[in-house]
């Protein structure tokens, strides 16, 4: 087991799941979109309890894997949870720079944003787990 990396990705998870947080504040406060949000449709889309519903069951992945590292003691599972779940958050993050037109500072949330899955997805891939069952370091 990798204790490092489970510590790394879950840090990342967290870090990205504030910026995702703060990115919605940021927006809130926007007053261009604090008026769309008043009417029901931001940037053409309309946002309705399903929307809502299908929004926080897409943020339980980020949130999930702040602890998820934690809890999944198999290396190969969590190998595979990290490049499923980074690919997706960074496919669905880099979509929603399509949406109307985004504002620089949802850009640069979603550059932050993107770079952290990427870079969470990658190091997954590039992670070599141990064959067999996950065994502890000897101590010397």
């Amino acid at each position: 087991m990798d204790s490092n990396r489970r510590l790394k990705y879950s840090s990342l998870w967290a870090f990205t799941s504030l910026n995702y947080l703060y990115a919605d504040l940021v927006g809130i406060m926007d007053i261009n979109l604090l008026s769309q949000y008043q009417t029901g449709i931001v940037n053409g889309v309309e946002i309705t309890p399903t929307f809502l519903t299908y929004a926080a069951a897409y943020m339980q992945i980020p949130l999930a894997n702040v602890f998820l590292p934690h809890l999944i003691k198999n290396d190969k599972v969590l190998r595979w949870v990290q490049i499923i779940s980074g690919s997706i958050a960074t496919i669905v993050q880099g979509a929603t720079l399509f949406v109307g037109k985004p504002a620089p500072y949802y850009i640069l949330f979603s550059a932050i944003e993107m770079g952290a899955t990427s870079f969470i997805t990658f190091d997954a891939i590039k992670w070599k787990t141990k064959k067999g069952k996950n065994k502890k370091p000897m101590m010397f």
